[in-house]
C-alpha cells in the first residue's frame, strides 16, 4: 500500500505591494514598505535573457518570525536559533469569538487548550482576522483582538516555544492595549513570535506539524518565512 500523502495548508500572508503595508511609528530612521521592481528585463541588450526582480522590505514584512533580539537588547538572533525550533508539533486555539477588538485572556486559552497543549508546542492563535486583511487600515487594527499580560504568561508557563497569530500584534497608541509589551515579555522568556499568519481556518487536525523556516540571515532579529501546516 502506498503511503498517504500529507495535507499541506499554506498559512502565510501574501506579500503584495498592492495590499500590504506596515506602520512606521516614532523611532524609525526611515520608512521601508514592501516594494518589488524589475532590475533587469528579459531583452536587456547584451544580457543573458533572464528577468531579475529586487525586493525592498523590512524583515518583519508578511509572515515572519521574531528572535528575542527584536525586543531584548543583546538577545538571541535568528542564526543562533536551532532549525528544529521551526519544525514541530503545533496546536490551534480557536478565538474567533474575540472579534472585534476583544481581549484574549488566560482563562480563554485555558478553556480552549488546557488539556491539549503540551510543553514544547507551537501555539497558533486563530481569529480569522487576517483572512480579510485590508492592507493594515486603522479599522483593521482597532478590530483586532489582543493578548492580555496574563494570557502571555499562560503561554510561557505552558511551555510554548512559538506563539503565532493571525491578527494585529502591536498597538502602542496612548490608551490602547499595550500588545508590544506582551511581545517583549515573550522575547524575554525566549519564546519566538510568528506574526501575520492567515488561513488558520483551513487546519482541520487537532494536532499537526508546523513548518516555518527562517532565511539563513546572520546578525538579524527577524526573518520572513513561508509558514505551512502539515498533517
Amino acid at each position: 500500500m502506498l503511503p498517504t500523502k500529507p495535507s499541506v495548508v499554506d498559512i502565510s500572508l501574501e506579500l503584495d505591494p498592492k495590499n500590504f503595508a506596515m506602520r512606521t511609528p516614532a523611532g524609525f530612521k526611515k520608512d521601508m514598505q514592501f516594494e518589488m521592481e524589475v532590475i533587469k528585463e528579459h531583452d536587456a541588450p547584451g544580457g543573458a535573457g533572464q528577468i531579475v526582480r529586487g525586493v525592498h522590505m523590512r524583515l518583519h514584512a508578511g509572515s515572519h518570525v521574531d528572535a528575542p533580539e527584536h525586543n531584548v537588547r543583546g538577545g538571541t538572533q535568528i542564526h543562533q536559533l536551532p532549525l528544529t525550533l521551526f519544525i514541530g508539533d503545533a496546536i490551534v486555539a480557536d478565538l474567533r469569538d474575540k472579534l472585534p477588538g476583544k481581549a484574549i485572556t488566560a482563562k480563554d486559552l485555558s478553556n480552549r487548550l488546557d488539556n491539549r497543549i503540551r510543553k514544547g508546542d507551537r501555539l497558533l492563535l486563530r481569529t480569522d482576522h487576517n483572512n480579510s486583511y485590508d492592507g493594515g487600515s486603522q479599522q483593521w487594527m482597532e478590530d483586532s483582538p489582543y493578548l492580555t499580560i496574563d494570557a502571555t504568561m499562560w503561554c510561557i508557563e505552558k511551555g510554548a516555544v512559538i506563539v503565532g497569530y493571525d491578527f494585529y500584534h502591536g498597538n502602542d497608541e496612548p490608551g490602547a492595549p499595550r500588545v508590544f509589551h506582551n511581545s517583549r515579555t515573550l522575547s524575554e522568556h525566549g519564546v519566538i513570535t510568528m506574526p501575520y499568519l492567515k488561513n488558520l481556518d483551513q487546519i482541520k487536525a487537532d494536532r499537526f506539524t508546523l513548518i516555518g523556516l527562517p532565511l539563513k540571515l546572520i546578525g538579524a532579529e527577524a526573518s520572513p518565512i513561508r509558514a505551512v501546516a502539515l498533517f
